[in-house]
């Protein structure tokens, strides 16, 4: 039976990828300023920023949303996730994520975190160049005049009809057409005149859009660990009614074999594993994720070094059933390891009663604490 990899909670879960957003920043940020450079002239083209302001994040949006409910379509954190940026820990966090089922909503979660990076890089870009030079906004299409634009602006500008100043009217349409034969205005006050318009178009439609879509993302994640948590606990109460039905205790051992090979399951750090005074022939990666391929051409017995007031958990009764070794329960008191607590030590040993081939280890100088 191939091991699962322990649980990820709810803040494991939630938390928001650096690399994704790091990249929808960078993205916000190049984009902003390749449109609102403008051209040769300083001129910027309203329909380019309504490109890179409006419909780059709606067509985002709408391929999340259709991503999450078809369960497996694209949206831009899965694309992301296939790039080589990504640490060992980091893939091994995708790889529990998506053997418990529940990418579609982490990926759904991470797509609205990196479309709020990208607009916080937009948005940014565009106040800083409004405040320090004077941007003006203009517009040219072959095919549209302005009565034909105006409907479909002023539909935009739908959410904030009370913002007049934001407001698309046919007589600032009419005046900030641009044509590319033509070198001098007679009026140029009007083509700053926009720039309340794509503001609120921003704060509308990437904002307030991806905020909400964020806030569902961390709702339905949160619903689905809770109920992932309501299933895990019958069957791990289960094993351990199990466990308990059977009265018989694993032996306690105060010595280790010569050689052994360490894994550190409880993912201990440096400065505990030294006050262990441990000398492995050799130490698994911690955790099941590594040990998996491996544990079977081992030779030594294993030490697995478990918290002591942590309950055996399914994962590792699985892992165990394909390996000899010792259970090194190891309880903390201000950052130092000491010997496990009467109560915690009955469980395991409890535990590794049903399970052949294996004991339990508390070193002397604990077991006299």
């Amino acid at each position: 039976m191939q091991s699962e990899f322990p649980s990820i909670n709810k803040e494991q879960a939630i938390n928001l990828s650096k690399p994704i957003m790091f990249i929808g920043f960078l993205c916000g940020l190049l984009l902003s300023l390749g449109v609102l450079n403008g051209d040769e002239a300083g001129r910027v083209n309203l329909l380019y920023l309504l490109l890179v302001y409006l419909f780059i994040p709606l067509f985002g949006a709408i391929l999340s949303v259709l991503s999450l409910v078809q369960g497996r379509g694209l949206n831009i954190a899965r694309l992301l996730s296939a790039l080589p940026i990504w640490s060992q820990s980091q893939q091994v966090q995708l790889l529990k994520i998506r053997q418990q089922k529940f990418d579609k909503y982490w990926f759904f979660l991470q797509s609205q975190a990196a479309a709020l990076a990208y607009s916080v890089a937009s948005l940014l870009t565009f106040l800083i160049l409004l405040l320090a030079t004077d941007i003006n906004f203009v517009w040219r299409s072959t095919l549209l005049n302005a009565e034909q634009l105006q409907p479909i602006l002023g539909a935009i500008a739908t959410p904030w009809w009370f913002w007049e100043v934001a407001q698309p009217t046919s007589e600032l349409l009419r005046s900030t057409q641009d044509s590319r034969l033509i070198s001098n205005y007679a009026n140029t006050n009007s083509f700053g005149q926009w720039w309340a318009f794509v503001l609120a178009t921003q704060i509308v439609y990437s904002f307030i859009l991806r905020g909400a879509l964020l806030a569902i993302g961390t709702t339905l994640i949160s619903k689905h660990t809770k109920k992932e948590t309501e299933k895990k606990a019958p069957r791990t109460q289960q094993r351990m009614e199990q466990v308990s039905e059977n009265h018989s205790y694993a032996s306690l051992i105060h010595s280790l074999p010569t050689e052994y090979t360490l894994c550190n399951w409880a993912t201990f750090n440096t400065n505990i594993l030294q006050q262990l005074t441990l000398s492995p022939k050799k130490a698994l990666k911690a955790g099941p994720s590594v040990a998996i391929d491996t544990h079977d051409a081992l030779d030594e017995p294993l030490l697995i070094l478990v918290k002591a007031w942590e309950p055996p958990m399914g994962e590792l009764q699985d892992f165990m059933q394909h390996a000899k070794g010792i259970i090194f329960p190891i309880n903390l008191n201000n950052k130092q390891a000491v010997a496990p607590e009467e109560k915690h030590l009955k469980e395991w040993q409890r535990f590794v009663a049903q399970l052949p081939n294996w004991a339990i280890y508390v070193p002397e100088s604990m077991d006299k604490q």
